[in-house]
């Protein structure tokens, strides 16, 4: 039977690793991604800021930046930096056509969020799309990416947040990116509890704030920000 079925994978799966290019073989192998591109991610190193999540701070409390001008959000969390197999996945996932590496995916956020010793949320929440995007994408991966770890965690999926038109990121200049109002994602029902914010990758950190502040407006107690991936902080607030 085992042969029959690893017979039956190499003739309708894909035979070559998505992101390597190398020989599929149909053990160890998740998602049409090769067990080493997987074993080849690697988390942040060390301490990370409590309030903005980032990486390779030395103290134990938040950053010099988020004591001076904290963000909106109570806590913030990613896997890893947006560069090498990482980025290769989200691309992907993102833009590539892969829906089926938003569950694989969605276990890198689940050991993040353990990392960071977070509590339960109430309500987990993905960053919304336009829905132009969407339909030419056909789906929207923050949100794949929500429901596969609110499945994962336990906690109920709550899509509260709609997207207005004007509130695209995507090839503006940082300064442009800053002045995201909260009203670019209105919250289309009242929220209580804690609110877990998912999306693919943190770069300014300005859509994050903006979802922010508007699940606070709808009721939100705490906002915690869970990302895949973070760039840099050159560019980023806080």
């Amino acid at each position: 039977m085992a042969s029959l079925a690893e017979a039956l994978a190499q003739t309708f799966l894909p035979s070559t690793c998505a992101t390597c290019g190398a020989a599929l073989p149909w053990k160890g192998s998740r998602a049409s991604v090769c067990a080493a591109c997987w074993a080849s991610l690697r988390p942040h190193g060390g301490p990370a800021c409590p309030r903005c999540g980032e990486p390779g701070v030395e103290d134990e409390g938040p950053c010099l930046a988020c004591r001076t001008d904290p963000p909106p959000w109570h806590a913030a969390a990613s896997f890893g930096p947006y560069a090498g197999r990482l980025r290769d996945l989200v691309l992907l996932l993102k833009s590539g056509g892969r829906d089926e590496l938003a569950r694989p995916l969605a276990g890198l956020l689940a050991g993040a969020m353990a990392d960071a010793g977070w509590p339960p949320p109430d309500a987990v929440l993905p960053v919304p799309m336009s829905g132009w995007r969407r339909l030419r994408r056909g789906y929207n991966q923050a949100e794949l990416l929500a429901r596969a770890l609110a499945r994962r965690i336990g906690a109920p999926l709550v899509p509260a947040l709609g997207r207005r038109r004007g509130a695209a990121q995507v090839g503006r200049a940082r300064t442009e990116r800053l002045r995201l109002s909260s009203s670019a994602f209105p919250a289309r029902r009242p929220l209580s509890g804690r609110a877990l914010l998912i999306d693919d990758v943190l770069t300014t950190g300005a859509t994050a704030a903006a979802c922010s502040r508007s699940l606070a407006a709808a009721g939100a107690s705490e906002t915690y920000v869970l990302t895949l991936a973070r760039t840099p902080r050159s560019g980023r607030i806080p």
